[in-house]
């Protein structure tokens, strides 16, 4: 065989390779397709946590620490305490509900689009298919305008 036909096997099967890979990977992208998005109000548990843990580490870390090892005890309970009140703030921000603002969820309609900046405060939550948070509304933008979104109807056999 010559250089060439080589060169046209081993394309030809690096594209069966590469579709084999695409029908695999189809229904997986299929489940993780973006349903739609909401503005949800910025969390900052993790911040608050870190700030108070080291403040409240800091002043039991000088309290506990012998005379002469204050300033150690301060920096050493800041420290232990600023990384305890970091993860309690993680914890509570997984338990935290999610809400959108105004109770207004976009619905991308079987097209995703790149919505408008959040509001300050806020930031753009996405939602996989089958996520969809419950509301008696749902709203999408069509030719640039918020239209209220009503799902298909489910016909009763």
């Amino acid at each position: 065989m010559t250089t060439s036909a080589h060169k046209g096997i081993a394309s030809g099967f690096g594209l069966a390779v590469m579709a084999a890979a695409l029908m695999v990977s189809a229904p997986a992208s299929a489940q993780n397709r973006l349903d739609g998005f909401c503005y949800e109000k910025e969390q900052n548990t993790k911040t608050k946590g870190t700030l108070i843990g080291a403040g409240a580490g800091a002043v039991i870390g000088n309290v506990v620490a012998g005379k002469g090892n204050k300033t150690e005890g301060t920096v050493a309970g800041a420290v232990v305490g600023g990384i305890i009140g970091n993860q309690i703030g993680e914890h509570e921000k997984e338990k935290a509900v999610r809400q959108c603002l105004n109770n207004q969820y976009y619905v991308f309609d079987g097209r995703e689009y790149a919505p408008p900046a959040a509001p300050k405060g806020y930031r753009v939550a996405y939602y996989n298919a089958g996520e969809r948070p419950v509301y008696n509304t749902y709203y999408t933008h069509k030719n640039g305008k918020v239209q209220t979104w009503a799902p298909p109807k489910k016909h009763k056999h």
